[in-house]
């Protein structure tokens, strides 16, 4: 099997949350410990990532890495959106590949990071999907290094992907709570409170 210490893992922590209200949804409870908290955990546990980076903008958001084997990237300009995140986080890596990870899937599981490294290859770019709705996280060979650096305001690693559909290769899981993120305060309370996590993501 191949080491994946060629790969990095990023963690965009900078968003303004808006759909969720003046609260930073990052920082909310959720089975027992906050939202971002969760993704660290599960990426630091795997413990095979050559580096980790966790690109924050809020200083309590930022806490949240504390005592983990994280390297915090302060974002000062998160207005600029998603990209500013990407490219702080692709410019101190050197890595052969890059896994970005949204901090707002709590109930993201290690097979499901697990299925998307195991397809890397050169040139590639890997997305997990269910049911044909692709998801996150989405590994990014070094050769999109120039392209993500670029990408210009209100772009996305969605539109590489749009660009490069012959680069494209999708995990197809299984069933989709993994892949569930938190965008507002009724989904959080929905996945509070069931028990059942099945379905579209």
């Amino acid at each position: 099997m191949r080491s994946e210490e060629e790969v990095d893992a990023i963690l965009l922590a900078a968003g303004f949350s808006k759909r969720f209200g003046p609260t930073n949804k990052l920082l909310v409870p959720f089975r027992g410990k906050p939202l971002a908290r969760h993704t660290l955990d599960l990426v630091s546990g795997l413990g095979s990532f050559r580096r980790i980076f966790f690109v924050a903008a809020a200083t309590e958001v930022q806490a949240l890495a504390a005592g983990l084997p994280v390297r915090v990237i302060q974002n000062d300009h998160p207005e600029q959106g998603q990209r500013e995140s990407i490219r702080l986080g692709v410019s101190a890596s050197h890595g052969r590949y890059y896994l970005f990870f949204p901090c707002d899937q709590p109930l993201l599981e290690v097979d499901t990071v697990r299925s998307v490294l195991d397809l890397r290859r050169p040139g590639c770019i890997v997305q997990p999907a269910f049911k044909g709705v692709p998801g996150t996280p989405a590994l990014f060979s070094a050769a999109f290094r120039e392209e993500l650096l670029a990408l210009g305001p209100g772009e996305h690693p969605r539109d590489i992907k749009r660009r490069h559909p012959e680069a494209v290769i999708t995990a197809v899981l299984e069933e989709g709570s993994s892949l569930r993120d938190i965008d507002d305060p009724s989904m959080l309370k929905r996945l509070i409170y069931s028990p059942d996590t099945q379905g579209q993501p």
